[in-house]
């Protein structure tokens, strides 16, 4: 009985630690029941607002190679999914996923719909601009404040390209906001 502990303790470390990418996850969820009149009638919705934040398990790369090196702390990766139910049945009918970014020290929610994501001002939730899908999956047509150009995600980035009156390359960038 001890060798079959011993074999099971074994293949449970060799399992864990065969990870590649190891990290960190939490996870926290969130259910509301709200009154909304819709057609001069209560309807009651369900929504469920699920927030997953995960972070990279690292250690000090000055210790590599040795057995207690000390853990490092990356930044962590926070998203937003939202879920309504707009009926009584069992299921979410709509789907809703916000990243978050920061610009200039201000902090932007892109909350994606079916044309592509909004980008809001996370303080006052206004629409600062929109972005949607073109035949390139990987580059979006954009309009934000009074310009338009094209924006496209780059190394944990959001990048825009547009030309200013003057006709020159002007080059804005979104950085990941990570706790």
């Amino acid at each position: 009985m001890k060798l079959k502990i011993i074999i099971l303790a074994l293949l449970t470390f060799i399992g864990v630690s065969a990870q590649d990418n190891p990290k960190d996850k939490l996870v926290e969820t969130e259910t509301r029941i709200i009154n909304v009149m819709k057609d001069g009638e209560m309807v009651e919705k369900k929504i469920m607002v699920k927030t997953v934040e995960t972070q990279d398990v690292k250690t000090d790369p000055a210790y590599k190679g040795t057995i207690d090196a000390p853990r490092v702390f990356p930044k962590a990766e926070v998203e937003k999914i939202i879920y309504i139910d707009s009926d009584n049945d069992p299921f979410y009918d709509s789907k809703s996923k916000i990243a978050y970014y920061k610009k200039d020290n201000k902090y932007y929610n892109f909350k994606i719909n079916t044309y592509g994501f909004d980008i809001l001002n996370s303080e006052t939730d206004a629409i600062e601009g929109k972005a949607r899908f073109t035949n390139n999956s990987d580059v979006y047509l954009m309009s934000m404040n009074g310009y338009n150009g094209i924006g496209y995600f780059e190394d944990d980035s959001f990048v825009i390209e547009f030309y200013d009156d003057n006709g020159v390359l002007i080059i804005e960038n979104f950085e990941s906001r990570k706790n």
